[in-house]
Order: structure tokens, then sequence, then C-alpha cells
């Protein structure tokens, strides 16, 4: 049955008065459904006896990882093989570009060749999924050329997956993995992505349409968490941990004994008065004083001045006395404090969203954390107790397990079998992307450089894409 024959029979269901979530048709393996923006999102339901399996690759930045995922129809997926290595860039106190390109040439492979002898009785996989973007050029290019050489090879389709969309979906794979269902949550939901490189809120209004409602104007809160830890832990902890995972490594150093779960919504501002009383300093308020609705900056983070204060008051210690500017006690104070800031920041912009959406009469059941920052336990503490104080108890917080928290090639394969199940492949000439946003761009924007080596809009807003136009019935 072709796209354009289904499309025709389901334009004299859509009305107005109806839930466009519950609007469906369905012929054989293929469903069409009217989502949330009144789009039309076209799935392919995989049916057969064996095993729908993928091949997921990633490579955007240091990791190199490689993912075998199965998906028995509506049953629950399994992984079969999930493998990563990771560039050694300690020498370089963070990412080096060059050393992670020649990680990826020497480690790429070798995981590609153990991954294949978890394949069900020695079958190719239906279909490749890598990423293209957004990451570093040259790192992405490893995965992305050897996955085309691959795809050639078996004579399978390839997907480029988008790095971002593959972190939002992050939960959706773990709760299918656990046998909760292959839509679970469904959409629209609610996406709080922070990583060394992001930090953004975006609402999932379907598989493929992704609204940015916040970004950074600045750093990325884990980039900032990383350059403090740096000047706030001790050099020989650090020299000792042989990992560039700062905001780990400022973690452990803040709460050695785990956390006491002592943290009070209620209670911010004492908190701040008493390291003040205490150590004599204050750390400030991101963006504190855009409360005003409609404040170009309420919608905004910035976590560069929270960087700069820790920065001042070490300097202007150090004047005074030296390497031994603070005590182990008060370092690991100002690590708890700089930790909470970011995350009562974070959550900050998280109710403001919920409460804008809830204005225009969109409720969100779930918001999704995802992305390295996302396995800190202390932010997940802050995020539940902000949301409950602020009436949004009735709003599931959903973290991946921290293993799928950082990038890996789970979360790829995941977004890659989604993306084919909608009826999307990718071409054998494409490109990665250094950026690629998850929003499109908007039409009326003319101020934008439109280099789509550079800079890319939207899923489906790039070059690339080939659509599936029929199938076979069964």
């Amino acid at each position: 049955m072709t796209v354009a024959r289904l499309f025709g029979a389901v334009a004299r269901c859509s009305s107005s008065h109806m839930r466009p979530q519950r609007l469906q048709v369905r012929r054989h393996d293929t469903i069409l459904t009217l989502g949330w923006r009144n789009h039309w999102i076209l799935q392919y339901q995989y049916s057969s006896k064996r095993p729908f399996t993928v091949l997921g690759i990633e490579s955007s930045c240091d990791d190199s990882s490689v993912a075998i995922l199965q998906v028995p129809g509506s049953e629950k997926p399994t992984l079969p093989f999930h493998g990563k290595v990771t560039a050694d860039t300690t020498k370089f106190l963070g990412i080096n570009p060059i050393t992670a390109f020649q990680s990826h040439r020497r480690n790429l492979s070798p995981l590609i060749q153990t991954a294949i002898k978890h394949l069900p009785n020695g079958q190719k996989p239906d279909i490749i999924a890598v990423t293209r973007g957004p990451g570093m050029v040259s790192s992405l290019d490893v995965g992305l050329e050897t996955a085309k050489g691959l795809a050639l090879a078996w004579g399978i389709p390839l997907v480029g997956v988008n790095h971002m969309q593959a972190h939002a979906l992050t939960v959706r794979l773990c709760r299918a993995l656990e046998g909760n269902g292959l839509n679970n949550p469904e959409y629209p939901f609610l996406s709080l992505l922070v990583s060394g490189g992001h930090t953004m809120i975006v609402v999932s209004w379907s598989l493929t349409d992704h609204e940015v409602l916040a970004e950074t104007i600045d750093t990325a809160v884990g980039d900032c968490l990383d350059k403090v830890a740096r000047v706030i832990v001790p050099e020989e902890i650090l020299k000792s941990k042989k990992d560039t995972n700062y905001g780990k490594i400022l973690e452990e150093f803040a709460f050695p004994d785990g956390l006491d779960n002592q943290y009070e919504a209620s209670r911010t501002d004492v908190v701040g008065d008493q390291l003040q009383e205490k150590y004599g300093w204050r750390l400030p308020v991101s963006l504190g004083g855009t409360k005003k609705e409609g404040h170009r900056g309420l919608m905004k983070f910035s976590f560069a001045g929270l960087r700069s204060s820790i920065d001042r008051l070490i300097d202007t210690r150090r004047n005074t006395k030296g390497d031994n500017w603070a005590d182990i006690d008060e370092r690991k104070a100002l690590s708890r404090e700089v930790m909470r800031r970011c995350w009562e920041h974070l959550a900050s912009r998280a109710i403001l969203t919920l409460e804008s959406l809830r204005k225009k009469d969109v409720n969100i059941g779930t918001v999704v954390v995802s992305g390295g920052v996302a396995s800190n336990r202390f932010l997940r503490e802050v995020l539940r107790k902000q949301l409950d104080f602020s009436s949004f108890g009735e709003v599931n917080l959903a973290f991946p397990p921290i293993e799928f928290c950082t990038d890996n090639a789970a979360m790829i394969a995941w977004t890659g079998y989604e993306m084919y199940q909608a009826g999307y492949e990718s071409t054998l000439d494409i490109a990665p992307f250094r950026k690629w946003s998850l929003q499109s761009l908007d039409e009326t924007v003319h101020d934008v450089e439109k280099d789509w080596e550079e800079n890319a809009f939207g899923i489906l807003g790039v070059s690339g894409w080939k659509r599936r136009s029929s199938i076979s019935p069964n």
C-alpha cells in the first residue's frame, strides 16, 4: 500500500474536534497517526518470526561505541552486545579532537568485529544506525564512513541519527528493555538534555517534531562543572582518578559517603546564609534577575557567571593563602554549593516550562533528563524535590540508568530503529554535521547562516533522507 493511498484514506477522517493523538488508520503492518501538531506520522510495524536487528554505531566525541539491538515485534527488546572504549585524554585535562579521532580509528572496527559475533545465527542486521551529528566532524566521520561501508557490503539500509534526538529517546529505549512497551513515555514529553556540550529543554511532540524551549546563552552546565572541579578538587585527587569526567569527580569529592538527603527546596536562601556566615562567601543565582514575565532572559540558562565567581573567589584566596586557600571541608562545601546552584537553575527553567505548557492546556506527564550530567545523583534529588515543591508532584521524572546517560551506541540503535519504523532511511552520500539543531529552522528567520555542513535544523530538515514509499502486505 503506497503512502499516497494511505494519506488519501485518512483525509476524510481528520477533523479539528478530534484529539489528534487518537486518530489512527491501520492497514496490514502500516499505521498512520495524526500527531500533536497536526503532523501525520507513518509507522511500519515489523512483523516477522525473527527479531528486527539493528547495528548501532556512536562516535560523536571521544567514546567509540557499538551495540546490537534486537526487537522481536512488540515484545521486549534485548541488547546482545553493547561495548564502548573511551579515548584517554587525561593529559589534556579534557577532550582532545586528534586523540579522539585516533582512538576511533583504533577501536571502532574491533568493537564491530566483536559485535558481529553476537548477531543471531550469523545473520546480517536489518539496518545500521550511526550518529550523523552534532559532534566533532573528524570523530563523526570515522563512524559514518564505517557504517556506509558495512551498509553497502551487506546491502542493508542506513539510518543517520541525530545524537540529541537519541538522548531524548533514551528513556523510551530503557523502558522498552524493561518490558514496559515500545511507546513509553508517549508523546508529548519534556526533555532536559544536559551534558558537557548542551543544556536545553525540549518538548518532543512526536518522533521527528521537537521544539527547543530553552538553551544556554554561554556555556553548558557540564562544561561549567568540569572546569570548576579542576580548581576546587585537590590536584592529587584529580591525578589519582585517571579520568577526564571531572563532573563525576566533583560529585564523588562533595559526597564521599553518598547523599545525605538533607536537601530542602524551601530552604535554599537559608543554606546560602549559613555558608556566608561560616566561610565568608555566597554564590550567585544564575539569571536571578529575570523573574519578570516576558523578560528575554527568562527562558535561558547561564553558567558562565557562576564559574567566574568561583574563579574570583579562589584567586582572591590564593593571593593571601597560596595553594592552601581552603581546607578539605570548605572545598567540599563549595563543591556541594556550586552543584546546588546549577541544579536549582535547571529546575527553575523546567518548572517555568511546565507552567507555560499547562497554561496552553498541554499537560506533560513525563520529564526526561538525559545526557552525561543526568548521571549526577544530587541533580536527581534536587529536581524531584523542586518539582514536588512547585505543585508538579504528579509529573514523572525519568532518568536513564547511569550507563545510558553518557554517549552510547544503544540509544543510537534505538533511535535508528524508531526512525526506520516511521519510514525513514538515509542515502549513502550523507555527511556529518558539526551542529544539528533538534528544532526546524523558522522560515521567517533570515539571519542564520544556512551552511548545511555546519548548521543543520530539524530532524527532517536536512538532506539525505529517503522515504520508504511502499511496503508489501503480509
